[in-house]
């Protein structure tokens, strides 16, 4: 087994994790999302493609938490890439990549902090062979600031961190 899984959320997410496998084949493994579970021996770094769309749809508390299940990954980078879209929110994908590592207590979870273009992923260039390991992790090389990482908040941060979810403005 290699110290990168590449998995996807969607066709476009199989397509660029396709392209990106093939560039690094040597260091990543590509495997269906259905499969993840049972790789609770892994350790090295999980990359999820597909659009942020999908990832915000899956179930924004414990969706992407149930696909990953018993992985051992302490390393989940989700790559969420948008074709030919233009988003009003900025970070959309922040409180799904920190909800994850809420989940996760031992894991380090990279999100994006805006727009990811899809081309990005699957040619690599937001990715980058680590120089210390054998594995892809994130890069701001062509996309400064590009990457947020997360860890688990303390159980006050995490319940701060969901006001503004809760719209009292509405009320």
């Amino acid at each position: 087994m290699k110290d990168t899984l590449l998995t996807y959320v969607d066709d476009d997410g199989k397509k660029a994790a396709k392209k990106l496998w093939a560039k690094y084949s040597g260091i990543c493994d590509l495997v269906a999302p259905t499969t993840l579970g049972w790789r609770d021996s892994f350790g090295g770094m999980l990359i999820i493609i597909g659009h942020g769309s999908t990832m915000v749809k899956r179930d924004r508390h414990t969706g992407l938490h149930n696909m990953i299940g018993n992985c051992g990954s302490c390393f989940i980078v989700l790559a969420a890439c948008e074709v030919g879209e233009t988003h009003t929110e900025i970070g959309e994908l922040q409180p799904i990549a920190q909800g994850l590592a809420n989940l996760r207590p031992h894991a380090v979870v990279w999100g994006t902090s805006r727009d990811l273009p899809q081309q990005a992923v699957s040619d690599g260039t937001c990715f980058y062979k680590s120089p210390l390991f054998n594995w892809l992790q994130p890069a701001n090389d062509h996309f400064p600031g590009l990457w947020k990482q997360f860890k688990k908040q303390e159980d006050f941060e995490a319940v701060m961190s969901m006001l503004p979810n809760l719209n009292f403005n509405s009320l």
